[in-house]
Order: structure tokens, then C-alpha cells, then sequence
């Protein structure tokens, strides 16, 4: 079965930001090669690259088998050198943490919508809702202004990222689930396995998307061979 590309489209965005993309090749491969394979590989979607990062937990200390290590972090190696299992535990625990600090701080405020309800208030309406206009009714919302002088704090225990304040409001278990989900996947899935290649993106900042994007990354890093390689890159 193919796997069906899917189209990031954020044309709001008001300037590029790095993402990290996992890429998934077929293996064995040497790794010396990964880095190469995966650059070679993100190409044929359109996607420059800006070099590895460290995103995998690793499971050894034998550098020689991973594509580096660095404070027990690689940028990739076979399956069964990276300890995800340790990623997503980790990445839901601080997720507890942040989310109780966000229900503290967003206390006695109201809902807040979603950039995205904006977004499509502009794209109905172009001419008599500009971007701009768009952009400051987002920000200006009690509960993204309750976040952000929260986050302009210089000593603050987490970050309260405003793009995810409909995963916040989504509740507590959601957001931890969420978390547990973004914690391997990264911001896309590339596959390179010949016919069945393709590329994992979420299709737009939509809770709803990002859910079906993740479910979808995670059940397919769930059937790869423990022996198949993956690498994260800046993209």
C-alpha cells in the first residue's frame, strides 16, 4: 500500500522555521551513509535540508553504530539502538508538568481560538480582514496574552508554546496522549521503500490534523524491521 503525500500549507507564517523530519530508509546501511541517504531522500519531496539533529534517545554507547551521540542523544541509527519507548515516557512526563502550569496561568480566562479560526476568517474575506488584522486579534486574546507574559518571564519553569493552545484546551489526558504521539514522529515522516515511498506531514495546525498526521507516523514507525534506520534532520 502507497503511502499518500501530504502538503504543508501555512502561508500565514511570517518566517521559516527550522522542522525536523525523520527520515525512514531501508536497511541495513552504514552509518556514514544515513546522513546522505536521508538528504538525498528529503530532495525528492522538494525539502532542503540543513544537516542531522539529535533527536533519538540512544540505547548504546557504541558511537561506531549511530550516526553520532551526543549526551545520549543520536541523529539516527537502526531501530533497535534508539530507546523510543524513553522519548515518549519523557516527552509525556514534561507535558504533565507543562500543562498544570498552563492551567494555572490561563486561570479565570476565557477560551481562546486557534490561529486557524483566524486564518480562515482572512481567506473568506481577504479585503475586508487583512493578515495583519488577523494576526493581532489572535494575539490579543486574555488567554494568549495570560501565555505569553507568562513565557516573557526570565526564569520560568517550561515554555507555554501559543500555537498550542487548542491542545491545551483539549484537556489534560489529551494533551499528554499528544505528546506521547509527537515525541518520535518529529514534524514529518519521509519513506523511502520503493513503490511504497511517500511523505507523512501533518496538513495543516488543526488539532484534528495533527492527531490523524501522528496516528499515522506512529502506526507506520510501528511495523518497521528493528533493524531498519531512521535519521532526523533539520529540514
Amino acid at each position: 500500500m502507497s503511502v499518500k503525500p501530504t502538503t504543508v500549507k501555512r502561508p500565514y507564517r511570517r518566517r521559516l522555521t527550522s522542522r525536523t523530519m525523520v527520515v525512514c530508509l531501508p536497511g541495513p546501511a552504514k552509518p556514514a551513509l544515513l546522513p546522505d541517504l536521508a538528504r538525498d531522500a528529503l530532495a525528492d519531496h522538494d525539502i532542503a535540508t540543513n544537516g542531522v539533529v539529535p533527536h533519538f534517545a540512544a540505547r548504546t554507547w557504541r558511537v561506531g553504530q549511530l550516526v553520532d551521540r551526543w549526551q545520549g542523544l543520536t541523529s539516527g541509527g537502526p531501530l533497535r539502538l534508539l530507546d523510543l519507548d524513553r522519548m515518549r515516557c519523557r516527552t509525556r512526563a514534561a507535558a504533565a508538568v507543562q500543562w498544570q502550569w498552563w492551567r494555572h496561568v490561563v486561570a479565570d480566562t476565557r477560551p481562546a481560538h486557534p490561529f486557524w479560526v483566524f486564518v480562515d476568517r482572512y481567506r473568506a474575506d481577504p479585503g475586508r480582514y487583512p493578515l495583519d488584522r488577523a494576526w493581532a486579534d489572535y494575539q490579543t486574546q486574555p488567554r494568549l496574552l495570560a501565555m505569553s507574559a507568562f513565557n516573557a518571564l526570565p526564569h520560568k519553569p517550561c515554555e507555554l508554546p501559543t500555537a498550542s493552545v487548542e491542545a491545551f484546551q483539549a484537556g489534560h489526558s489529551t494533551y499528554l496522549n499528544l505528546a506521547w504521539l509527537a515525541a518520535v514522529p518529529g514534524d514529518g515522516v519521509a519513506i523511502v521503500d520503493g513503490p511504497h515511498s511517500g511523505l507523512l506531514t501533518c496538513a495543516s495546525e488543526r488539532l484534528a490534523d495533527q492527531l490523524t498526521y501522528l496516528r499515522a507516523a506512529n502506526e507506520h514507525l510501528s511495523r518497521l524491521d528493528r533493524q531498519a534506520p531512521v535519521v532526523a534532520v533539520a529540514a
